[in-house]
């Protein structure tokens, strides 16, 4: 009896050391279930991703992130509004406004060239604005430095026009964008009047000669702005911007635009919009004021 019990105890010893020495069969079946629900967990959200990049890189800062130059070429076609009153250039007989448009019969519509230069997040734009005009004065003389144009006079008008700014976030989104800047602008017109002219010493006539008279005038001014850019599609951005600054009693000065890009590649877009310059400077007795608006085209290029 003992030696029976004895012989079935190691008979189920060697079996359960059998049974815990062979291996385990996996569920397969199990196994590649959870593997591709993985793979497309993984897929989708590599997919998620790659929607918003697409998105994203509509802006300049994801789209052109290896490309940290550009250079822009417009072609700006505005209207032109200015108004002066001051020591150098003022009606004859009073104190009124001169209207130079209209008075020296300047062309107020003309082609104005625009260049762009953009690094990173500074950008450098330069607009040169030139026409020109010729009127009969002798009714309506002008006083131009000490000299009076009171006949047949020939006018130049040239507008110069250098801002140069620093971009920063604001707010960020996949397709949507605001942006602050802060900057500094330099303008200067030039108008050169040309013709008859008459010399007067204590209110009389002294002589007539044919002169040429030039006033100009430059402001440096600090400029603040905002930016907002949005997603039309997977190639078409717009745009909508302001910079200035409010001088209160003194003026103004404000530099807005609209536009839309369309990119036909990935280091090109195509651009159109509508563009307002406006400069007005009233301070005791002298008063200007300048403005350009109207359409604008041109093509952007990053290297």
């Amino acid at each position: 009896m003992k030696k029976s019990a004895l012989a079935l105890a190691l008979a189920m010893s060697a079996l359960a050391a059998t049974a815990s020495a062979a291996p385990v069969a996996e569920d397969t079946t199990e196994t590649a279930d959870t593997a591709a629900a993985e793979e497309a967990v993984f897929d989708n959200a590599k997919e998620s991703k790659s929607v918003v990049y697409e998105d994203a890189k509509l802006f300049d800062d994801n789209r052109h992130s290896d490309q940290q130059f550009a250079v822009t070429a417009r072609y700006f076609h505005p209207k032109l509004t200015a108004k002066v009153k001051s020591d150098d250039i003022q009606k004859y007989y009073t104190s009124s406004k001169v209207d130079l448009v209209d008075t020296l019969n300047i062309d107020d519509k003309s082609s104005a060239p625009e260049l762009i230069f953009s690094y990173r997040n500074m950008k450098l734009d330069y607009i040169h604005f030139s026409t020109d005009g010729s009127a009969n004065l002798s009714d309506e003389p002008i006083k131009v430095n000490d000299y009076e144009f009171n006949d047949n006079a020939k006018t130049d008008l040239d507008f110069d026009y250098l801002k140069f700014d620093v971009t920063n976030p604001l707010y960020h989104a996949p397709n949507f964008h605001v942006d602050w800047s802060y900057g500094i602008t330099a303008m200067h017109w030039k108008a050169k009047v040309k013709g008859d002219a008459t010399v007067r010493k204590s209110g009389q006539v002294a002589y007539n000669e044919h002169r040429s008279e030039s006033v100009d005038f430059t402001a440096p001014i600090p400029m603040i702005g905002f930016k907002a850019s949005a997603s039309l599609g997977s190639n078409l951005s717009a745009h909508a911007s302001i910079a200035g600054l409010p001088l209160g009693s003194y003026g103004h000065i404000f530099d807005s635009e609209l536009g839309l890009s369309y990119f036909p590649a990935d280091n090109v877009d195509i651009q159109a919009g509508y563009r307002i310059i406006d400069l007005k400077v009233d301070h005791d007795d002298d008063y200007g004021q300048f403005k350009l608006d109207g359409p604008w085209a041109g093509v952007r290029v990053w290297f």
